[in-house]
């Protein structure tokens, strides 16, 4: 099978050993921007896989995103409770369908209907976006259906649009003369010591280092990793209506936290934080916290210029302020992020002469047809 590479040109200081700046195309930006787009969750799995660079962990969420993993399924609701927590969707996910590179193996999104049909014919359709779960006629919704009319978006920047990377991840606009500009600011006055190279993936680097670019061309085999050290929380907006009660036990000597006893709804809480998009808990920090790579790249993302740059209007708040995907919010969140909306849904059913069968689809749209029903539904959470 054929597989997709995305290139860049790296410009590299042979006499310092260190990346520059690195020019790419929308192919490249898309893949960094869709970093932002990724639940804390997906990120603390990606990272813990074997590649090129050895597995690494993101902090207390792969300890969280472990725990989880390890949690006998009688302390969960259901099976589907964990398969969420381990693998959340990504609420932009339309957006990275097309990218040439995407590197969130999450399962996209299914819808699934009764298997009963004189169900969906006689009292309207349930229509889930997780397998397996119950009717209200008690038969299980594992018919899958295929939506025939999205919109999916083709990446983020626009097709023309080329930009610079600085080592720190900061993107900049690659308008006329600010490669010289950025050579003479970082003191390299010749291009003759520069060198063309290839980049693929710099996911695991942008979290653990400070220099990403240089550390990946260069192949360096050691790197400075204190961004993972001490991750700041920083101030961040909270619903103050909204309380939970924990019993902590300290050691007085250093006041340090042993453990926590909580009840369900802090439990919760906290396993929620392997849903939250990475760009929407930057937001929250307002684009300060110890990861000074990946905050450089929300800081470049937040001051680029969405008519000359970006494909869609309104995508520029939705890759700085990325919400939760539908169906995974709390009822007592106590931190101020929301989630997607529930998307409209017709469900459209009918019998095809040409398959002697009955067919039902899903529009976004509402169809009239002699002798066919249509049941318009929300999608339904059957948790």
């Amino acid at each position: 099978m054929e597989v997709d590479n995305v290139h860049l040109r790296v410009l590299v200081d042979k006499e310092r050993n260190r990346v520059v700046y690195a020019e790419a195309g929308k192919d490249f930006i898309d893949v960094l921007f869709s970093f932002l787009t990724l639940p804390l969750g997906t990120i603390a799995r990606l990272v813990a896989k074997k590649s090129n660079i050895e597995p690494v962990k993101f902090g207390s969420i792969s300890s969280l995103h472990q725990s989880v993993s390890d949690l006998d399924q009688q302390y969960l609701t259901n099976q589907t409770c964990k398969e969420m927590l381990l693998n959340p969707r990504n609420s932009m996910e339309p957006y990275c369908h097309k990218l040439k590179l995407n590197i969130d193996d999450t399962e996209p999104m299914q819808y699934f209907l009764c298997l009963n049909r004189d169900c969906r014919r006689n009292s309207g359709c349930l229509l889930s976006t997780f397998k397996n779960q119950i009717c209200y006629c008690g038969e299980i919704l594992s018919m899958e259906v295929f939506p025939n009319c999205l919109n999916l978006e083709d990446g983020f920047v626009k097709e023309n649009a080329t930009f610079i990377i600085c080592d720190d991840l900061y993107v900049m606009p690659n308008v006329f003369g600010a490669s010289l500009q950025l050579l003479q600011k970082l003191g390299v006055d010749s291009v003759d010591a520069i060198e063309e190279q290839t980049v693929v993936d710099l996911l695991k680097l942008s979290l653990i280092s400070k220099a990403p670019l240089t550390d990946f061309i260069c192949k360096n085999q050691s790197f400075d990793n204190s961004n993972l050290k001490n991750i700041l929380i920083g101030d961040m907006p909270s619903d103050e209506a909204r309380q939970m009660s924990v019993k902590v036990t300290l050691r007085k000597s250093n006041e340090q936290i042993l453990f926590v006893e909580a009840e369900d709804d802090f439990i919760d809480f906290v396993f929620s934080l392997l849903t939250f998009p990475l760009g929407g808990v930057l937001h929250m920090l307002q684009g300060f916290s110890s990861l000074s790579c990946v905050d450089n790249l929300y800081k470049g993302l937040s001051e680029l210029s969405s008519d000359m740059f970006l494909v869609s209007e309104g995508l520029k708040d939705k890759l700085t302020k990325p919400l939760i995907a539908t169906q995974y919010e709390l009822n007592n969140q106590i931190l101020s992020i929301d989630a997607t909306s529930l998307p409209m849904n017709y469900c459209h059913s009918y019998y095809n002469h040409r398959y002697q069968r009955y067919v039902t689809e899903l529009t976004k749209e509402i169809v009239y047809l002699n002798y066919n029903r249509l049941v318009k539904k929300n999608l339904y959470d059957l948790n």
